[in-house]
């Protein structure tokens, strides 16, 4: 199941953003596969979420809420109407993000 990137509409695979996109930051090994057991309200702690753009993600309120992605051009803005269809969809589904993942993939968003 994929999902776009706000800015530059990139596709990411929801279980990549899940599992495996943490091994791109700058946290070691150790670090990165107990974030995997984190529950996922904890996954973008302000600790995270700085690891994360170090990287190039910018993420909403779940990795699967792709803000900006390493693909995206250093001066791209994110699309507002998206950003806002997004974000309303994550306030909408809550805690869901197997729902928000099929939502997501469904609008291409």
């Amino acid at each position: 199941m994929d999902v776009h990137c706000t800015t530059c509409g990139e596709p990411w695979d929801v279980y990549y953003l899940w599992q495996d996109a943490i091994f791109e930051t700058g946290l070691s090994v150790e670090e990165a596969e107990a974030w995997r057991s984190l529950p996922r309200s904890e996954k973008l702690s302000d600790r995270y979420r700085k690891e994360f753009r170090a990287a190039g993600y910018e993420f909403g309120q779940t990795v699967i809420n792709v803000v900006r992605c390493p693909g995206c051009p250093k001066d791209a803005k994110p699309d507002p109407e998206r950003a806002h269809t997004k974000a309303a969809l994550e306030e909408l589904l809550g805690g869901d993000e197997d729902g928000l993942a099929a939502t997501f993939e469904d609008y291409r968003l």
